[in-house]
């Protein structure tokens, strides 16, 4: 997966309908009647800020959304649902956050860590999904691996080139705007802190300087700059920035590097007869691995009790299966993560994917998905 993709949420409302034991009518509120909407002119509660996107409803509430509250007060407040296993094929999914602990699928025929495939399924402890990954995190992107197998004869090479060549040059400019950022955010600190003898110091104590020595005022702008941008302080300012840096770093040094081969779950990507490799551990590596844990939340964090955001649906199970790493995917971990969610009762499966170069292997699990009416959005 891209480092920078973003998530689409809306499609998520198919979960209300596909929960409840028969249709619906779907309301709808005519064109017309939005320009008499009141206008949202007070500030967003916390509960809005944390729910206005998904939950709330331009005519009730005033504030543009998908109106899933307004679904369950009014079009299936009386449908008893039934329970849907969602699968989710991502990074990782932090299967212990309180918003998501009590939603986790689990494999009632596997007994937990005995090391024994309990449930002949090929996979040993899958007690809560499957991570095809294995312990891996970093990987290369798409195009990247096309130029690092140096085959010029690909009909893909020249493409893939000019894409590197984009990308790199773009990435180590960024590398370069940002290590002068933050050199220039440290050094103006320390003339602050120094001017100010004080490390403490407030947006008031800079606001009250007043200067004609050239590095002081440089200073004092610089600040100035990122108050207005929303940050409390310098040092904030400073591991934003450095923050950011890391995902450069990150970028050139694992998904834009030709020499990387991040794949150490012990598997040949291209060697399509092998498919039970990786382990049953599906959280999240590393802290900044999140995007999994963000995507089950939007489909069914634990709704109304008062912490974060609330879900979507309330009527699902989350199967985790971990195949998308800090890069981009493979498909023969897409595809068999797909075949693994049917095969384990997923009625819906979400993937957060990008492009494929495997097209036969995703077209077969594609075909399972149609053949078993499962529902899926990538």
């Amino acid at each position: 997966m891209n480092t920078f993709k973003s998530i689409t949420v809306s499609a998520f409302t198919a979960l209300l309908i596909t929960g409840c034991g028969g249709a619906a009518e779907i309301l709808s509120t005519p064109v017309e009647n939005i320009d008499n909407t009141p206008l949202k002119v007070s500030d967003l509660t916390e509960i809005e800020k944390h729910n206005w996107g998904g939950h709330l409803d331009l005519i009730k509430d005033t504030i543009p959304g998908m109106s899933v509250d307004k679904a369950y007060a009014e079009i299936i407040k009386n449908k008893k649902g039934e329970k849907v296993i969602v699968a989710v094929i991502d990074a990782g999914i932090d299967i212990d956050h309180e918003d998501l602990k009590d939603v986790i699928w689990t494999n009632t025929k596997e007994i937990p860590n005995n090391g024994i495939d309990d449930d002949k399924n090929g996979y040993i402890d899958d007690i809560h999904g499957w991570n095809f990954l294995g312990d891996t995190y970093n990987e290369q992107l798409e195009f990247v691996r096309i130029l690092a197998k140096g085959d010029t004869s690909d009909p893909d090479y020249a493409r893939a080139k000019t894409e590197y060549d984009e990308e790199y040059q773009k990435y180590m400019g960024y590398k370069t705007n940002y290590d002068q950022m933050s050199m220039q955010i440290a050094s103006a600190d320390e003339t602050l802190s120094k001017h100010l003898n004080k490390k403490d110091y407030t947006k008031a104590d800079v606001n009250a300087i007043k200067t004609d020595n050239e590095t002081l005022s440089r200073a004092v702008q610089i600040a100035k700059y990122f108050y207005s941008n929303g940050m409390e302080s310098l040092t904030a300012a400073k591991k934003q920035i450095d923050n950011s840096t890391t995902q450069i770093n990150d970028r050139l040094n694992y998904n834009l590097n030709k020499e990387f081969n991040g794949r150490i779950n012990g598997d040949n990507a291209d060697d399509m007869s092998t498919k039970f490799y990786g382990n049953g551990n599906v959280k999240p590596t590393i802290k900044s691995e999140s995007h999994g844990t963000h995507v089950a939340g939007i489909i069914a964090a634990k709704r109304n009790n008062g912490k974060g955001a609330n879900g979507v649906a309330n009527n699902v199970e989350i199967m985790s299966v971990r195949a998308v790493p800090n890069g981009d995917e493979y498909d023969k971990d897409i595809a068999l993560g797909i075949r693994y969610a049917v095969d384990n009762g997923a009625s819906i499966i979400n993937g957060s994917l990008v492009n494929t170069t495997h097209h036969i292997v995703i077209g077969y699990a594609m075909l399972l998905l149609t053949l078993l009416k499962t529902m899926c959005f990538l």
